[in-house]
């Protein structure tokens, strides 16, 4: 457990008091604890914590850590602590109806915690401008429209938190916000929309067999596909409105989840064709996609694009472009192959 902070839980009959250790990601309980929450004796909650991890609902290693702890004798213990997903899962096993309330509050505490944990103070927000503060505004109401005290909503923060990172060293080293990448690449493979709807209609039979996705996923709605496909292709005389890589991809990302180009499956198609978009490219990338966006990036990035506004638009591309590290230009004068 790090960055801990002590929240205190009281019962709506005031009976169950407890000190409840916070970090970034969830609340924790010891036995004790949990036996005190759920009004029941310890061999109980015990057993039901073992089927927990002889049922496999959970995977023990990630969801138990030892904390110091200092006893009614003043030593100090090390003691195992439970994370949240174990407790509401006893809590369902028992039936209890603190274990409701002791869910919503933690709930409640994780959501503050989480934005609180990625903001800065009033002060250094204003000297590091709108940016920031729009990064923030954008953690805080993606967190609560969907709820996400999981592993999405970590990623989510994660993201949100590594950005925030950088923008803040930079800021630190010459007082300069994050831009756009201007770097020009040329010779770029280009995905055309047969290749696009071919590569859809594959994904949607797979999911379709999966019993993820309906016969709605992936069907076309008006140009807007077509139109995302092309515009970031775009330029004037000799000069690209998106001259590289990842100037192109986080636009199509973009305009595929924004602008609805489909009736179902608007994240998820926009992402898989994000991704492809970035594999064909490969060469021009300084690592393998794998190692530049995984799974839990990748679907972060695109609920904050579904939650954001129009007028974080700069914001959410800047936001994207800073996971496609390029390589230098004079590595990649040359033709994709």
């Amino acid at each position: 457990m790090t960055e801990q902070q002590i929240q205190i839980f009281v019962s709506q009959d005031g009976v169950a008091q407890l000190e409840v250790a916070v970090d970034h990601e969830t609340a924790w309980l010891s036995l004790d604890q949990m036996a005190a929450l759920f009004d029941r004796d310890k061999s109980v909650i015990s057993r039901h914590i073992r089927n927990v991890f002889k049922e496999e609902e959970l995977e023990r290693k990630s969801v138990v850590a030892k904390n110091a702890t200092t006893a009614s004798d003043g030593k100090t213990y090390q003691v195992e602590h439970f994370n949240l997903d174990v407790i509401i899962s006893v809590g369902y096993r028992v039936k209890s109806l603190r274990g409701v309330q002791f869910r919503q509050w933690a709930t409640r505490v994780l959501k503050e915690h989480l934005v609180q944990g990625y903001s800065l103070n009033q002060h250094r927000l204003i000297e590091r401008g709108i940016e920031f503060e729009q990064a923030v505004e954008l953690l805080s109401r993606t967190l609560a429209s969907q709820g996400m005290i999981s592993a999405q909503g970590e990623a989510v923060a994660r993201v949100i938190s590594d950005y925030a990172r950088s923008w803040s060293l930079l800021q630190g080293y010459d007082e300069q916000a994050l831009e756009e990448i201007a770097q020009n690449q040329t010779d770029m493979r280009p995905l055309s929309l047969n290749d696009a709807l071919a590569a859809i209609a594959e994904l949607k039979q797979t999911l379709i067999d999966k019993g993820e996705a309906t016969e709605l996923f992936g069907l076309v709605r008006g140009d807007g596909l077509a139109s995302a496909l092309a515009t970031i292709e775009q330029g004037f005389g000799e000069e690209l409105f998106y001259p590289n890589v990842a100037s192109r991809a986080s636009h199509l990302l973009y305009f595929l989840i924004k602008n609805h180009a489909l009736a179902d499956g608007n994240k998820r198609c926009g992402s898989f064709l994000f991704l492809w978009y970035l594999r064909r490219n490969q060469n021009f990338l300084a690592r393998p996609v794998d190692q530049l966006i995984n799974d839990n990036t990748l679907v972060a990035l695109a609920l904050l694009v579904a939650e954001s506004q129009s007028s974080q638009k700069t914001l959410m591309i800047r936001l994207i472009e800073h996971f496609i590290l390029l390589k230098k230009t004079s590595e990649n004068n040359g033709k994709a192959q």
